[in-house]
């Protein structure tokens, strides 16, 4: 069993959230951190992640070809995490497209219709092409059991599950991107993704956030603009093995579901159901899943 040191930053109080992980990793006698793959880390928005990092409470094995955003994973890393420069895919050669703005850059060439539509031009203006032999996440030895795997590489999370059938197969979730409004020429959309991953034993789960625009008009400078996001462009959708068969679940694996769902995609039903059925097997005291809800911030809890 590993202990794990969850403390809040010098002179707070943990509170909320960071509360209920750091219960979860006092209470859980876990063998082992939950590991993180990332897939497309370029940090240019915060990862779901990173509170659950900051606590020593995950390790992640990050992969970001654009050097300029890998040399700052690298500078800014913890103990906790490790980041190699390698494409991720299905272990075919690409063409690596640097996007003027990083977090475009994508395998895939822009779609224009999209950029004229939405007056934006520039989400697709390429900067650099780069040639490169992407790597399977399969044939990676350092990699190890993977809990989750976050991926957001613009239009190329198909091909990585495609060279990732063993990683998935003992994974627990999937944190991807998914596309509503085509940017990229051959990006498999909403529907690929869920096809891809249901096919492989995961189902939707929740959005953690999805992105809208208005779309360009005549009558624009009359809108309010945020009643007016009418189109869809993508958001961060979370897939989980099948908690409909939680039986299935090795112990280990339900308390890393559970560390998860209350410090990741803050699903706290679902925690709280995994504690159920910890104490149902002995792993955890009968009072766990009480004590859990008891620190459930004021939001959420009825009471």
């Amino acid at each position: 069993m590993v202990k794990l040191a969850a403390s809040a930053p010098s002179g707070e109080t943990q509170t909320g959230e960071a509360a209920l992980a750091a219960f979860l990793l006092d209470a859980l006698p876990l063998s082992r951190l939950t590991r993180i793959a990332d897939v497309g880390a370029n940090g240019i928005n915060e990862a779901p992640y990173a509170a659950l990092l900051s606590m020593g409470g995950c390790e992640v094995i990050g992969f970001e070809p654009n050097e300029e955003a890998l040399a700052q994973l690298k500078a800014n890393a913890s103990a906790h995490e490790i980041y190699y420069p390698n494409a991720v895919g299905d272990g075919e050669d690409c063409t690596f497209r640097l996007y003027r703005s990083s977090g475009f850059s994508s395998v895939h060439p822009p779609y224009t219709p999209t950029g004229k539509l939405m007056q934006r031009e520039r989400w697709g203006a390429v900067a650099r092409e780069i040639p490169m032999q992407t790597m399977r996440l399969d044939d990676f030895e350092d990699l190890g059991p993977v809990d989750l795997l976050k991926i957001d590489i613009q239009g190329g999370e198909v091909a990585v599950f495609q060279g990732a059938q063993k990683v998935l197969g003992a994974a627990l979730a999937v944190i991807t991107e998914l596309r509503y409004l085509r940017l990229y020429e051959g990006e498999p959309m909403l529907g690929g993704v869920d096809s891809a991953l249901m096919e492989m034993g995961f189902g939707l789960h929740k959005f953690l956030f999805n992105k809208a625009r208005p779309i360009p008009n005549s009558q624009a400078h009359r809108l309010r603009k945020r009643r007016a996001n009418d189109q869809l462009i993508d958001g961060d959708g979370v897939y989980l093995r099948d908690i409909t068969r939680l039986d299935t679940y090795s112990d280990e694996a339900l308390m890393h579901q559970c560390v998860l769902a209350g410090a990741v995609y803050h699903s706290h039903s679902l925690a709280l159901a995994l504690l159920d059925r910890l104490v149902e097997r002995g792993c955890v005291p009968e009072s766990t899943p009480e004590a859990y809800a008891d620190r459930l911030p004021d939001d959420v809890r009825a009471d």
